[in-house]
């Protein structure tokens, strides 16, 4: 559930200037993402953006 949560935030933030420098404000802090993308209505964990990083980097 959590990936798919993540997933959905990446798709909406494909979709959102804003939201793209807002991600890219957060470089490389786990927990900001995390914490934007609960503001944006999206819950995931520190750990599943480090998984998804992983397999996608």
């Amino acid at each position: 559930m959590s990936k798919q949560q993540l997933e959905q935030f990446l798709d909406k933030a494909a979709g959102s200037v804003s939201l793209k420098q807002q991600i890219d404000q957060c470089g490389t802090d786990n927990a900001c993402l995390v914490a934007l993308g609960r503001e944006n209505g999206h819950t995931f964990s520190a750990a599943t953006v480090s998984r998804w990083q992983r397999d996608h980097v």
